[in-house]
């Protein structure tokens, strides 16, 4: 790297390190590739910033789909716009990968066939056994012909170009696939030297879907001892390298492993691991500040793609219609044919900017399709814990039954939290949603808000502060000012030290109310506090640290709704204070 003087040349460098690290040391994965964007913005270098942003998709793969997403389609754009279609078809990949592992299978597969077509015609190929090493995982409907043809293509196209991780898999299917034809101890054998190799060589990805199939063919031959040790085994690789999905994927099987022994437990042990990873990934979500309040500004492009489709072909007609006219006036062949050709130019134009414009609008369209499934796993994903706590709760010590029922509570309330944003959300971008605000006791309401973190604060000996008296009135939307306190209490709860105070005041201002909520936390700065509440995709990241996010955005976008004004003022060591401008008069001027 040191030698690489051309800066063109360092970001291929920078992103090619990028690329290799995710299956090892997921950090720097996104280090490198943060690193390699950065300069590619200065020096205009679109290939440098896709490749950047293909590998920050994979880095947050699984742990925040909704960033993977994003990065995706962004670099899915720019590849196609330089006609880069290798990468074209890597990304589709990638996109197919991130649905499978939502668990719809179906949209996978869409993004991979995609993949597989454009493959076809590469000059170099390299990328399509990958994509086919993918196929043969995911596509179950393949017949053994089909599946035949496509293992043997997918594994000389791994051994042209020497390409051992994907050698590995290869030997690895062939392994597992011997096993279940019968031929029993030469497919074992088969696979447990893929595992080793792919351990000596450092492939952790590879090693740790080696370890699901011996468990399983542990299992089939009765050696429960050494299915046990597989399982943990890939548990302990996957947690220790980042591989959220299969830690989760082997935590299930450990679970369904001890409870169908009678273990409970032990079956116990793995619904509290699960539990502990949801909240954890639910957390890098929260942090991100970039989830489903982002695809609403994608919806609003797509209506403004539309309309603008729609102005240019009434234009192109129009101009049609006055060819038309102009050459039954004119005269003289030549100005006809002058101005024939002038205005056939023009539509020619127009026809390319309107299929340009329909190109983005298809790509937008097939965007949020794929955020829908990721939405629906995030709402889906809480429950199947619940479920599985629910059929060992009874075999529980008292002891053990209190401090789930504690962690439950806890993920329930931000499972809660999660759908009250999105239905009020939605429920606000209706087009027939008529404002209609209710008289609302104004301490009853803070304390009905508060509800949901007494446990915590009682764990930080957090104390609260009501400075309101019993007869202030607000004149607000119930369910949407509940939303907007819950979510500045959540804040103060989540920064405020341990022995902290929450202090929450009210002032009459002729027929405004002032409520502020103040608390003890690390603060925020100037520049902090004037990204806060800006909905941009940009800013949304830079937030992240202090997780305002989705839920402030939402809460400002409510209050703007109400004709309330909300803002925060800070100083850093010293705690931060949001402040709520409420009508406590029947004057109120709403805004959309």
């Amino acid at each position: 790297m040191p030698k690489i003087k051309d800066s063109l040349r360092y970001v291929d460098a920078l992103n090619r390190i990028a690329m290799l690290s995710h299956l090892r040391y997921r950090d720097s994965c996104l280090y490198y590739a943060e690193k390699a964007k950065e300069i590619s913005y200065r020096h205009d270098y679109l290939k440098g910033i896709a490749d950047a942003e293909n590998c920050q998709g994979i880095y947050y793969f699984s742990v925040n789909n909704y960033l993977s997403a994003k990065y995706f389609n962004n670099s899915l754009r720019i590849y196609r716009s330089i006609n880069d279609k290798q990468n074209v078809a890597q990304v589709l990949m990638n996109m197919g990968l991130m649905m499978a592992g939502d668990h719809n299978e179906k949209e996978a597969l869409k993004y991979i066939y995609q993949a597989e077509d454009i493959s076809r015609s590469l000059v170099k190929d390299s990328i399509r056994s990958l994509i086919i090493s993918n196929l043969l995982t995911i596509d179950k409907s393949l017949t053994p012909k089909q599946y035949k043809r496509l293992f043997k293509e997918g594994r000389a196209i791994s051994r042209k170009y020497k390409d051992e991780r994907l050698l590995i898999f290869y030997d690895a299917s062939e392994g597992t696939r011997l096993y279940k034809a019968g031929e029993k101890q030469r497919g074992l054998a088969m696979l447990k030297a893929a595992s080793q190799r792919a351990e000596d060589q450092g492939l952790e990805s590879v090693k740790v879907e080696t370890y699901g199939d011996l468990a399983d063919i542990m299992l089939d031959l009765k050696k429960d001892d050494l299915a046990e040790d597989y399982y943990k085994k890939g548990l302990d690789t996957s947690e220790e390298f980042g591989f959220s999905d299969d830690y989760i994927y082997f935590a299930e099987k450990l679970f369904e492993f001890y409870k169908s022994r009678h273990l409970h437990e032990k079956a116990y042990q793995y619904v509290t691991l699960l539990l502990a990873k949801q909240n954890q990934l639910a957390d890098a979500v929260n942090k991100s500040g970039y989830n489903y309040q982002n695809f609403s500004f994608r919806e609003t492009e797509n209506a403004d793609l539309k309309a603008r489709a729609t102005t240019r072909i009434k234009t192109i007609l129009l101009l049609a219609c006055l060819s038309v006219s102009c050459i039954g006036l004119i005269f003289f062949i030549y100005r006809a044919l002058r101005i024939k050709k002038e205005y056939g130019e023009a539509q020619q134009k127009l026809l390319e900017t309107a299929s340009r414009q329909n190109k983005e609008l298809q790509q937008a369209n097939h965007f949020n399709t794929m955020l829908i499934s990721v939405i629906a796993h995030d709402i889906r994903q809480p429950f199947s814990t619940i479920v599985m706590l629910s059929s060992v709760f009874e075999m529980l010590s008292d002891e053990e039954k209190s401090d789930m029922m504690v962690e439950l509570s806890e993920t329930s309330q931000k499972s809660l939290s999660f759908m009250d944003g999105l239905l009020d959300w939605i429920k606000s971008q209706s087009s027939n949603f008529n404002y209609q605000p209710d008289k609302l006791m104004l301490r009853d309401l803070i304390v009905e808000a508060n509800t949901f973190f007494k446990i915590a604060q009682k764990k930080k000996a957090i104390e609260l502060s009501l400075k309101v008296s019993d007869q202030d009135i607000v004149l607000s939307d119930k369910q949407m000012l509940l939303f907007i306190v819950r979510n500045i209490l959540n804040n103060a709860t989540k920064y405020s030290p341990v022995q902290g105070v929450i202090q929450i005041s009210s002032q009459l201002d002729g027929e405004v109310m002032l409520i502020t909520i103040r608390d003890q936390g690390p603060g925020m700065s100037n520049e902090q506090l004037d990204r806060l509440f800006k909905s941009g995709t940009s800013d949304l990241e830079k937030i992240k640290d202090k997780g305002a996010g989705l839920a402030l955005l939402i809460s400002h976008e409510m209050a703007s709704m109400m004709g309330m004004k909300i803002w925060a003022s800070s100083e850093l060591g010293k705690g931060t204070a949001f402040h709520l401008s409420v009508r406590n008069s029947p004057v109120y001027t709403p805004s959309r």
